[in-house]
């Protein structure tokens, strides 16, 4: 390797730092939440007998409500299931104490 082609190679490695440092440093976290202050999390799972639907669980942690929510895959439709209080299913059962 000559002198030459061991600077540009050197000239693009800085380039290519500085380049990583701009994105990295100035990306801003994703807000694709709703309802203000509110965390979820979605837990995805394949269902017994349906071969073209799968369950969504979404659950909101502020408050432990849940629903459950089919994608059926052959026409990219969501269709609700239902919903549950897990907080108070918890309590219910002593499991809250």
């Amino acid at each position: 390797m000559n002198r030459r082609s061991l600077g540009a190679l050197i000239a693009l490695n800085l380039v290519l730092v500085i380049a990583l440092a701009m994105v990295s440093l100035t990306a801003q976290p994703a807000a694709a939440q709703f309802g203000g202050g509110s965390d979820y999390i979605m837990i995805s799972g394949q269902v017994t007998g349906r071969q073209s639907q799968n369950v969504v669980y979404v659950v909101e942690t502020n408050s432990a409500r849940m629903i459950a929510l089919f994608f059926n895959s052959a026409n990219n439709q969501l269709s609700v299931i239902g919903g549950r209080d897990l907080g108070r299913d918890s309590r219910a059962t002593g499991g809250g104490r």
